[in-house]
């Protein structure tokens, strides 16, 4: 759903490619152009590019609105692609990309009744996030140095590993020390997507060799417990027709996962 912010859907190719442009520009803090469309007989257009390299949010995006009442067909697309190389999102470096081929969009209004660009149909897409864990593992200690509460952080190390094409393993190793005294936090843990693509955490633990870590271990156990028993659905995203397919990790020195989705048979 991508809100158009004007009361009158676009009908030519030129005034459509400006009000993707600015939509998006609401949502993305990035300077120039970001979206670029390319079509020889509009409606009917070859491709739209989307170029989010490099954008940093400060948060995560807002969400947009949702369409009311009827939607009616507006036009095709052979492909859209979205390049989000070295953007990031609260400090966390991420590269994202999303390549989709034979969409069908239809226009709608939101409750404000402003136009709508609306996705209807995919025949197939992939999405792809990745980072590397040198990346996580700085994000990881500019957090834990924010958050220390007292305790000064000396050094972060990340190690993830794969379990399987739906899981993987973490282990974060932290030296802090307060005053005279030093200590090593061991946190380890697992994150699994399930066959419904649920994404859940597993086996959280914390085991410290001195006293201020060990205080520190006690004061996460209960949060560990509350974040094992939440989950988050990724067939619950607000996606219409487009499902998720499938989706898979893989894991070295780059963590990547992958999704393949489509429009619902």
């Amino acid at each position: 759903m991508i809100p158009l912010y004007r009361k009158q859907f676009p009908s030519a190719k030129a005034d459509l490619a400006q009000a993707l442009d600015e939509s998006a520009h609401r949502f993305v803090p990035k300077d120039g152009q970001i979206v670029d469309l390319r079509s020889r007989v509009f409606p009917y257009v070859d491709e739209i590019a989307v170029n989010l390299d490099g954008a940093q949010f400060n948060s995560m995006p807002p969400a947009p609105p949702k369409p009311q009442g009827e939607t009616l067909p507006a036009l095709e697309a052979a492909a859209l692609t979205v390049s989000a190389r070295a953007i990031s999102i609260r400090d966390v470096p991420l590269n994202v990309r999303v390549v989709a081929h034979d969409l069908n969009f239809h226009k709608g209004q939101d409750e404000n009744g402003d136009a709508m660009l609306i996705v209807h149909e995919v025949r197939d897409g992939t999405l792809s996030i990745s980072a590397t864990q040198l990346d996580l593992e700085k994000a990881i200690d500019k957090i834990a140095r924010e958050e220390g509460r007292g305790l000064t952080i000396d050094q972060v190390r990340l190690a993830m590993r794969a379990r399987g094409p739906r899981s993987i393993a973490i282990d974060v190793h932290v030296q802090v020390r307060k005053l005279l005294f030093r200590a090593r936090i061991d946190v380890s843990g697992q994150i699994d997507i399930d066959e419904n693509f649920v994404i859940k955490a597993a086996n959280l633990k914390c085991k410290s060799d001195g006293g201020i870590g060990s205080i520190a271990c006690t004061a996460l156990e209960p949060i560990f417990r509350k974040v094992e028993q939440k989950s988050f659905s990724l067939s619950a995203l607000p996606l219409g027709n487009i499902q998720m397919r499938d989706i898979r990790v893989t894991v070295a020195d780059t963590v990547e996962i992958t999704a393949d989705f489509g429009t619902a048979n």
